[in-house]
Parts: structure tokens; sequence; C-alpha cells
């Protein structure tokens, strides 16, 4: 990696950890801040191109992926909660990575993430939603991003549910192929 790109990288890290310790940003200056973070993400974890992240409200939702516009939606109605908002956007990005996962691969994950995604649980059913592998993975995934780029130990509400994503991440799930 080249010394500009590194730069960069602490760069945006530094900005954002600012933001999550009270500094004052717009939504502009923000929205440019996390596009960026999303594109380092992008290269260095996921071995993805790019994708959008834009503010829109979301009824329900913190953060949407939507594959057919190549983008992310971050709830402004989250902008009280940072460290959710950011654990939403690389929960959202870990399912952009698994939609070109199953479009490229035909391991034993992609045939059961593609089976997932095809019979998806929404969020009108919580409980079997968050039990679907595709959904343990995003979360493990952010858990993980967050501890390894910004020493956040976020976990999530649901005490089972953590247990759960606790023994995904343990079992080297995350990173099976």
């Amino acid at each position: 990696m080249g010394k500009g790109r590194e730069l960069n990288k602490k760069v945006i890290k530094l900005k954002i950890l600012e933001w999550l310790n009270g500094k004052q940003l717009t939504n502009d200056e923000l929205l440019g801040i996390l596009q960026i973070f999303t594109n380092n993400i992008c290269h260095d974890y996921l071995n993805a191109l790019h994708i959008n992240v834009m503010f829109k409200e979301i009824p329900g939702n913190i953060a949407v992926f939507n594959n057919e516009d190549r983008c992310i939606y971050l709830n402004l109605k989250y902008m009280t909660n940072k460290v959710l908002l950011l654990e939403a956007l690389l929960h959202e990005l870990e399912h952009y990575y698994q939609l070109l996962y199953v479009s490229n691969y035909d391991t034993p994950k992609a045939l059961r993430w593609r089976n997932e995604l095809n019979n998806y649980i929404g969020i009108e059913n919580p409980i079997h939603n968050m039990l679907q592998e595709i959904e343990i993975d995003a979360e493990a995934f952010a858990e993980v991003v967050l501890s390894c780029e910004f020493g956040i130990e976020y976990r999530n509400p649901d005490s089972n549910l953590q247990m759960v994503i606790e023994e995904y991440i343990n079992s080297g799930n995350l990173l099976d192929e």
C-alpha cells in the first residue's frame, strides 16, 4: 500500500474517532468521511469495488443495503448513536460482500448464503431474521472491524444473540471460505 493511501486511511480513522468523541460535523462532511471509510473497508477487508453511502430516512431501520442502487442508506435519525450508526454501516457492507460472494463462488458457505438470501426472513420476524447465518456474519464482521479499526468493543444488546455472534467469530466461520 502506498504512503498516500496509508496516510489517507489514518486521517479518515482520526476524523471518525474525533466525530465519535463529539466533534461536530455537517452532514456533508460526515458523509464524505464515511464514504472514504467505506471505500477503505471495501478495499482492505472485502476486496470489492466501492459502494455509495447516502443519508436517507428509512422507517424502522438504522441502515439498509440497496443492491439495485448499489448504495447503503444511513438513517439520519440515528445520528446521536454514533457507534450504532457505524456498526450498521459495517453490517450493511458485509451484506454487500455476501451478495458478491454468492455471485462468484460455489463453496459450501456460498451455497448456504445463497439459500438464505433466496429465502430471506425479514425484520418483521426479528428472532428468525437474526438467526440467519448472513445476519450473524454481518454482525460479527461489524464487531470485528469496530474492534480492529477503532478499539470499540461493540456488543449486540441482545445477550443471547451476542453469544451466538461470539461463537461464530471464535469458530473461524467469519474467515471460512
